[in-house]
C-alpha cells in the first residue's frame, strides 16, 4: 500500500482516514514482526549458551581426576599418600570399631548416603556375598553411615550382612574429616554419597574413588584395590 502525497490529497476525509488507519496497521505489523525474529534470535542464542554450559560441566571432572575413571588423587584436605585420620564409631552391633583396630592390614572405607539409599545398601549386601574376594588380597571392608542402628537392623538382615561392620557417623565428624561431606556423589549436603577410600597396611591413603551413579561392581573396586596396592 503506497500512495504519494498528491493522490492521498485527492482522497475523500473518510477514504483519507480509511487509508491511514491501514498504514497504520501496517507498520504495527511490520513492529510485531521485528519483535517476534528479535525474540527467536534471543531465545536461540540463550539455548546455544544453555547448551553449551551444560557440555562444559557434563564433560569437566572434579579436580584430581584422572580421566573418565573415578579414581581421585585428592578428597577434601587429603591426598594419596598422607596418613589417614584415625577415628573411632560405635557400629550397628553395639561394638566400638577404630581405624587403628585395623592396623597392619588394608582397609576399605566405604562412605555411603545410607537407609535411604538402595543401591548404597546393596552395595553392601553385594560385597558381604564377596568378602572372601576382598579377603584374598588382603582387605577388609568397613562402611560409614550417618543412620541409626535401629534403622539398619532390618536392611542389613535383608541384605545377609553379618560380619561388614556398618558404622554410625552421625556427628559427621569423621565423614568430614575424610572430606566426602563435598563430593559429586552426594545427593545430600549433609551425608556421604558413594565414596570409597582405601587406606593400606601403613595407614596411608593409596586409593579413592567417587561414584556420582552410585552404581560400581565388586570386580571394578576390586581392580582399582589391586591396581593401587600393585597386586
Amino acid at each position: 500500500m503506497s500512495k504519494n502525497n498528491f493522490e492521498v490529497e485527492k482522497l475523500s476525509k473518510k477514504e483519507r482516514r480509511k487509508f491511514f488507519r491501514q498504514l497504520q496497521a501496517k507498520m504495527q505489523h511490520r513492529e510485531r514482526r521485528k519483535s517476534l525474529l528479535l525474540k527467536v534470535m534471543l531465545i536461540v542464542i540463550t539455548i546455544g549458551i544453555v547448551g553449551g554450559l551444560v557440555y562444559l560441566f557434563a564433560t569437566s571432572k572434579p579436580a584430581g581426576q584422572n580421566g573418565s575413571s573415578t579414581s581421585l588423587n585428592s578428597i577434601g584436605n587429603l591426598k594419596l599418600g598422607d596418613q589417614a585420620p584415625d577415628f573411632s564409631l560405635p557400629a550397628t552391633n553395639g561394638k566400638t570399631v577404630s581405624l587403628k583396630d585395623y592396623q597392619g592390614k588394608n582397609v576399605l572405607l566405604y562412605f555411603q548416603e545410607g537407609v535411604m539409599c538402595q543401591p548404597c545398601w546393596k552395595q553392601i549386601g553385594s560385597m558381604q556375598k564377596n568378602s572372601d574376594l576382598f579377603n584374598q588380597i588382603g582387605t577388609e571392608i568397613v562402611t560409614i553411615g550417618v543412620d541409626s542402628a535401629s534403622t539398619w537392623g532390618p536392611i542389613l538382615k535383608a541384605e545377609g550382612v553379618t560380619t561388614i561392620p556398618v558404622l554410625i557417623d552421625d556427628d559427621r565428624i569423621v565423614s568430614g574429616a575424610y572430606g566426602v561431606l563435598s563430593m559429586p556423589s552426594q545427593m545430600h549436603s549433609d551425608r556421604p554419597g558413594h565414596t570409597f577410600i582405601l587406606v593400606d597396611k601403613d595407614g596411608k591413603i593409596a586409593w579413592i574413588g567417587d561414584y556420582p551413579t552410585m552404581r560400581v561392581t565388586d570386580e571394578e573396586i576390586l581392580n582399582s584395590i589391586k591396581q593401587s596396592l600393585k597386586l
